[in-house]
């Protein structure tokens, strides 16, 4: 795969079969201290070793059918954007870069208790057609009772895939930029860690091996406005009757079996988002609340004369007359379940320690003692070697979905600035909020003071070079943005914006920063696929499975706008070029091109620009096997020209 232009290459070359030719050539004499290779030959050679295979690079998954019901299947690979921010591709720039970081980008997962009695599914269709403008489409979706399968589903994929596909850096990290979880319950967040460290999961509420929520057949509260899979009569719901979903019996009672979470093999960080901090992503968490989710009374519809937006900011203002209003409305039994208490931030700090096993790790993920003392959930951490994190916490406590920090995370984010900018280290910043959404002034009683936006945050970040990329998520959308330095001097940084996983195209992304050793960075964004396949077996039942059919209800949510969240070309596999902020690599990359070989494993290939050393013996295995694989005449089932 040509990196730079995302175009196959003639002679790319599968990792598996390039070491077995390797180790042939080895046999047969071939590597001799002559055929040593040129830095821009060896780059070409090493550029084999970068393998699209499980991203998008290879293939993607498109919409098939006339509808108005579609699924999905594997389509051709998406090409590789070059986009520019104050520099310029330069030639040869393959040859000469250095991997320094490969992190994996999740983030919306949402990981929902469909079953809880605080959820609002009943604003959802005053989102429906032709009303779309009305933002409560988020209230309740066909596939939500499938996030903790999707979420498995992308470890697995990560899992498999293990490295970076362009530079071939094993994965230094993964971070999940917020909205973890769906509605600040206890229970959402222990399924959530679980699922990214590993153990047993059970995404069940309430009942015992029962679904108790708005998908089910319970006679006295049945909805048209739901789909209900269990139901097999075509005119049952309006999803079937209008919109031609089928029906997937005992599909519910899957999804709310126990199943083994395989965890990531990387150390992964947290990032808290607004669905993480604010009941439904909105209001502040109150006792009153956190009777609701706990208790036995599930509300179904609004109160009598009430419209839904009054419905809506009454909860976020805690407005008595709303709170007490609700004892008024439609209503059905399920089971109470204390599990889905409401957490505050210490909670939510503390559910990530301690976790058994320790393995991925780091306890914490990210967050530190400090945080538990504080009730703070902003940390910074090494991403990789030279390479500094800087995590946000950009929920406004006060309410609202929307985001801005508080002056004290604002001053201490200043003071790590000036750290990384000392040491000489590149910075990522996370967060949920993109720059877009971050500008909910409220006040925050828990803080004080003026909240800062996003354009202030903005306007700090410009002040220092080394600042390169943030990563965030929120708007539930493939989007890359580029923010140049004010007044023309050149550079900047860019800002990624990854895909939910709950709403389609359910996707991650692989984000690898490399040093192209001529004064400029590239940045290489790498959408990719879950695991599960583009469609599962009549009947099947298996967490792939289930991902399967999540993801394609997703495409088929007609309150979403699928096209739109897949983003453009130049918003999903992209390498993003700009200045290196010291001109070239900075002090100590010796010992980082170094530990990029010993990050390569035993038996496998280092990044492009390891060590002398290491360049001199991966050339002449790289030369030995070209040439075995040219004298068979074929790479990869290919023929060689």
């Amino acid at each position: 795969m040509d990196a730079a232009a995302g175009n196959p290459s003639p002679m790319h070359i599968s990792r598996r079969r390039f070491l077995r030719g390797a180790g042939a050539a080895a046999g047969a004499g071939w590597l001799a201290p002559h055929l040593l290779l040129s830095d821009r030959a060896l780059a070409r050679a090493l550029a084999a070793v970068a393998d699209p295979r499980g991203t998008t690079l290879e293939a993607t998954l498109v919409p098939v059918g006339a509808g108005p019901y579609r699924r999905l299947a594997e389509g051709p690979g998406l090409p590789t954007t070059v986009r520019t921010l104050g520099a310029d591709p330069r030639p040869g720039r393959e040859g000469r870069r250095v991997a320094r970081a490969s992190i994996v980008h999740l983030t919306d997962v949402h990981v929902i208790d469909t079953q809880s009695p605080a959820r609002v599914e009943f604003l959802d269709r005053y989102a429906d057609p032709p009303s779309q403008s009305i933002p409560f489409s988020s209230a309740q979706r066909p596939q939500e009772t499938l996030t903790t399968q999707v979420a498995e589903s992308m470890v697995r994929r990560i899992n498999d895939l293990r490295r970076g596909p362009v530079t071939g850096r094993a994965f230094d990290c993964a971070v999940s930029t917020g909205d973890n979880i769906d509605n600040q319950q206890f229970n959402e967040l222990e399924w959530f860690v679980t699922l990214l460290d590993g153990g047993s999961v059970t995404p069940n509420s309430g009942a015992p091996k029962r679904y108790e929520g708005v998908q089910d057949l319970e006679a006295t509260s049945y909805d048209q406005h739901y789909w209900h899979p269990d139901n097999e009569d075509p005119n049952s719901d309006f999803y079937k009757r209008y919109y031609g979903f089928p029906a997937y019996p005992g599909l519910l009672a899957a999804a709310v079996a126990p199943f083994i979470a395989s965890g990531l093999d990387v150390p992964w960080y947290t990032v808290n988002g607004n669905h993480d901090g604010l009941a439904q992503g909105n209001a502040p968490g109150n006792a009153a609340f956190e009777a609701i989710a706990t208790g036995s009374v599930k509300v179904v519809n609004l109160p009598a004369g009430m419209s839904p937006g009054d419905f809506q900011h009454g909860l976020i203002r805690q407005d008595p007359a709303v709170l007490a209003a609700l004892a008024t409305a439609p209503a059905r039994l399920v089971t109470a379940d204390a599990g889905r208490r409401y957490i505050s931030p210490a909670d939510y700090a503390a559910a990530h320690f301690g976790v058994e096993p320790s393995s991925p790790g780091p306890d914490g993920h990210g967050l530190t003692e400090d945080n538990l003392d504080r009730g703070t959930l902003y940390y910074a951490f090494e991403a990789a070697p030279g390479v500094a994190g800087i995590v946000l916490d950009t929920v406004n406590r006060a309410g609202y979905a929307a985001g801005s920090i508080d002056p004290a995370q604002f001053a201490w984010l200043r003071a790590e600035l000036d750290e990384a900018k000392a040491a000489e280290r590149l910075v990522v910043v996370f967060s949920h909020h993109n720059l877009r959404s971050m500008n909910n002034v409220f006040p925050d009683p828990s803080t004080g003071g003026a909240r800062i936006t996003g354009a202030q945050i903005e306007a700090l970040l410009h002040e220092y070079p080394n600042v390169v990329l943030w990563v965030n998520g929120h708007s539930h959308e493939n989007r890359v943005v580029p923010h140049p330095r004010p007044g023309g001097g050149g550079g900047g940084f860019w800002e990624m914006l990854t895909a939910a996983h709950v709403d389609y195209p359910q996707q991650a992304r692989l984000v690898e920063l490399a040093d192209n050793r001529d004064g400029t960075l590239s940045i290489f964004g790498t959408i990719i696929e879950h695991a599960a396949p583009p469609s599962a077996a009549p009947g099947a039942t298996d967490v792939l499975s289930l991902a399967a059919i999540s993801r394609e209800l997703s495409l088929n949510d007609f309150q979403v706008d699928g096209a739109g969240a897949l983003g453009r070309p130049e918003d999903r596999n992209v390498e993003l070029l700009l200045p290196h902020p010291y001109g070239s690599t900075p002090s100590g990359s010796r010992d980082n091109e170094r530990g990029d070989v010993a990050r390569a494993g035993a038996g496998e290939l280092p990044a492009t620009g390891t060590s002398l050393d290491g360049r001199l013996a991966v050339g002449a295995a790289a030369l030995g096997a070209a040439m075995v694989l040219r004298r068979r005449g074929e790479v990869d089932g290919n023929p060689v020209s």
